[in-house]
């Protein structure tokens, strides 16, 4: 399958090209020829560099992923001076313009996606490897499949996506609806639970990134697996699945590294690491990388008040005052703010996957789906005990309530790292989120990129894309 024209390069040149961007310069070796791909009896420094690449890959979306669904989410601006579409486009043009800008998450990911089933492939023919490696090796690979074809449908919901790659002949694939693309996902990301359960005592056969700290064996980095997996159900479950889903969800996170116990660390978890090493990456969302990414006003005014009298813990944690407050970049666009960013302080902060924080809020989401409050109740409160300082919430009244809730813990506690806007549309409450100006639009998915349509367009019906 293609997910575009752009996907139409050499197999291995896909594979390759980004290694420059390995994540951590520990983590690089010399890059070997690649003008043959074949692997040989000992081309162990070739895997490290196609593993290198896939997570090069996926790391370079986050920023842009993080930022357009905040811009989408009300959670941030991109008020950069000399370039006002990063407002027009996100905020007054509807519907988007999937000529650009707003049309992210497509390419790299299906990319990155050929990239996992080359990897894979390569694997299958590496004699050099123990079977226990290939094992490892390919429950590496399907996990990272399954997380960029989730950015790919958390960004076009409704619209569908296709999940069938043809790394052979490129030839298009359908789209499926999202039901179909999340059941997909969580097949895989099962398939690979098994696959790293099969590697035994083996090693990975390749070294990860110090974002993987603490999960970089395959039996560690299996319960990210886990994680990613309720992750994926609770999603489904708040999509329609219902029981069924979040019952799935539950049993995934006891496979996971939750931990809810006294003291618990709730930043531990996985994630995209940066550097200032030559050929490496800074990260995308640090104020001093990209000064024009700002915070949306209501983030103050909305937060609940601890005991004492002070907003929320969360919110001291990740935003600051600005002066002088900064507005958009054109008479009538936007409207100003005095706030912006501040957990990513360092150019190269990590970005995280997923922690403990989303797990133990995923576990209060899996229970309200199932109607179990007082279960979800105990791990709200210990969230905003234990992130945001906030007096506990006595009871939750009824579904309605338990969902208002969930949804105030999981917009400060994961503040700008990527979900308000996937939760706000899960529950239906797109249009909770403020208009500031009586032209802005609210928007429920990102559009099929214009190159996407084209290639499509002179196809038979089904292969066409939704939505051009």
């Amino acid at each position: 399958m293609t997910a575009t024209f752009m996907i139409q390069l050499r197999r291995i040149a896909a594979l390759t090209a980004l290694t420059a961007l390995a994540a951590c310069s520990a983590d690089r070796l010399n890059v070997p020829s690649f003008n043959d791909p074949a692997v040989g009896p000992s081309d162990r420094p070739l895997l490290q560099n196609l593993a290198s690449g896939m997570l090069a890959e996926q790391r370079g979306g986050m920023a842009g992923l993080v930022s357009n669904v905040g811009i989408f989410g009300r959670e941030s601006y991109n008020y950069t001076g000399s370039e006002p579409r990063n407002v027009t486009l996100f905020l007054l043009t509807f519907p988007l313009d999937n000529s650009g800008f707003t049309n992210g998450q497509w390419d790299p990911r299906f990319r990155n996606i050929r990239n996992a089933l080359t990897f894979i492939q390569t694997v299958d023919g590496a004699g050099f490897l123990t079977d226990g490696e290939k094992n490892a090796a390919r429950g590496f690979a399907n996990t990272l499949r399954a997380l960029d074809l989730f950015y790919v449908i958390a960004t076009r919901d409704t619209l569908g996506a296709p999940t069938a790659v043809d790394i052979q002949t490129n030839a298009a694939q359908p789209f499926v609806n999202r039901d179909s693309v999340y059941r997909y996902i969580s097949a895989t990301l099962d398939v690979a639970n098994q696959q790293l359960q099969a590697a035994g005592a083996a090693a990975f056969p390749f070294t990860l990134t110090t974002g993987f700290a603490g999960f970089n064996t395959p039996a560690t980095f299996r319960q990210f697996n886990r994680a990613l997996a309720a992750r994926m159900q609770v999603y489904r479950g708040s999509l329609g699945c219902g029981a069924t889903c979040f019952t799935a969800a539950l049993a995934a996170l006891g496979e996971s590294f939750i931990n809810s116990a006294a003291g618990a660390d709730l930043r531990r978890g996985v994630y995209h690491v940066y550097s200032t090493a030559s050929g490496d990456a800074l990260n995308g969302l640090n104020n001093a990388v990209s000064p024009d990414i700002l915070a949306h006003p209501s983030i103050r005014p909305d937060a609940q008040l601890q005991a004492n009298g002070q907003p929320d813990a969360r919110v001291a944690a990740k935003i600051r005052t600005i002066t002088p407050a900064r507005n958009a970049p054109g008479t009538g666009l936007g409207i100003p703010t005095d706030v912006a960013f501040s957990l990513y302080p360092d150019q190269t902060t990590p970005i995280p996957i997923i922690r403990n924080e989303e797990l133990i809020l995923l576990r209060a989401e899996a229970n309200i789906g199932l109607g179990n409050f007082a279960t979800a109740l105990t791990d709200l409160n210990f969230v905003r005990q234990a992130a945001g300082s906030l007096p506990p919430i006595p009871a939750l009244a009824n579904a309605d309530a338990a969902v208002t809730a969930l949804l105030y813990e999981r917009r400060y506690s994961l503040l700008f790292e990527g979900h308000r806007w996937f939760d706000v549309r899960r529950y239906r409450r797109i249009p909770s989120l403020p208009l500031d100006l009586p032209t802005h639009f609210r928007v429920s998915v990102m559009p099929v990129p214009q190159a996407e349509c084209v290639f499509r367009a002179s196809l038979e019906a089904g292969l066409r894309g939704p939505g051009c």
